[in-house]
């Protein structure tokens, strides 16, 4: 494991987590497409660090970990360990649509109900993936 791109992948998770929660506390009611935009975001990088975490590369070259599709890198990190199934449970899944969705006008903007959520999601993605990659190394 690269422990340094494990530790760069969560920092870049955790500065888009901490981008939403912010720009939410300031003002939740003008920026609710760049909060849940950022807590996609956050909750991609968290499970990218897992998988860099054992050992599976992402980058151009390694195409199909290269996606926003929260829930095939859900399926990828089950095919590692298959506690990964509870994060559909918090439906860390749902994220998915704010990672294009967001960044363009639509008639069905996110609500402030719905960056509580994305906010409440990413914070439980965040401590599940710390806890697992503790396990194979404590970094964190």
């Amino acid at each position: 494991m690269n422990e340094e791109s494990v530790k760069e992948w969560i920092r870049f998770a955790d500065e888009n987590c901490n981008a939403g929660i912010t720009l939410f506390k300031n003002n939740s009611e003008n920026f609710k497409n760049i909060v849940c935009y950022n807590m996609q975001q956050a909750v991609e990088k968290y499970l990218k660090a897992y998988l860099v975490a054992n050992n599976i590369e992402i980058d151009d070259n390694h195409r199909k970990h290269h996606t926003h599709d929260i829930a095939k890198l859900i399926e990828t990190c089950k095919k590692i360990d298959n506690d990964f199934s509870s994060l559909y449970k918090i439906e860390a899944d749902r994220l998915t649509d704010y990672a294009v969705k967001s960044r363009y006008p639509a008639s069905d903007n996110p609500s402030i109900e719905d960056e509580r959520e994305s906010i409440s999601i990413t914070e439980q993605v965040r401590q599940f993936i710390i806890k697992k990659i503790n396990k194979i190394s404590h970094i964190f």
